[in-house]
């Protein structure tokens, strides 16, 4: 069995996962009160509202504590001359080789929560799909974006 890859995510990718879980939870919240208003008005039962509302606010919370430390530990990624090697995963653990003669593009990505906290996600895609590394350094990034692509560029080459 080969070993796992070697390089981490930024450790600032956690606030970003944790400040998006809360802007989920907030999302989550003002749908809950626009169902709680309609069914008032309208003469129902608000009990179930805030049934379903209270549950899923607490699979929001759970998922607050406890995915993004265990998504910080697991993710881990590579960058070889023939693949990029993404491991990752909380509860189903998930280990993707994308053979670098696939590539057909590279690019960088930022949010305004990423932007925030200086840091931004590659994104290899081939024809049938796109991979995701998230919570680079903003310059790391680049710099992976740029060795992924030269090296896609040269195993073309070879082929």
């Amino acid at each position: 069995m080969t070993q796992l890859p070697a390089h981490r995510l930024d450790p600032r990718m956690l606030r970003v996962w944790r400040i998006s879980d809360v802007v989920g939870i907030v999302v989550v919240a003002v749908i809950a009160l626009a169902a709680w208003f309609i069914v008032r008005h309208f003469g129902g039962d608000v009990f179930w509202v805030y049934l379903v509302a209270g549950l899923i606010e607490l699979v929001c919370v759970c998922d607050l504590l406890i995915s993004p430390p265990i998504e910080y530990a697991t993710w881990r990624y590579d960058v070889t001359p023939t693949d990029v090697d993404l491991y990752h995963g909380v509860f189903v653990k998930k280990r993707v080789l994308v053979p670098l003669v696939r590539v057909q593009h590279v690019q960088t990505e930022q949010g305004p929560i990423l932007r925030a906290h200086g840091l931004a996600t590659v994104t290899v895609s081939t024809a049938g799909e796109s991979f995701e590394i998230p919570g680079l350094a903003e310059a790391d990034a680049n710099e992976l974006r740029d060795r992924v692509a030269e090296l896609a560029r040269l195993a073309k080459e070879d082929v």
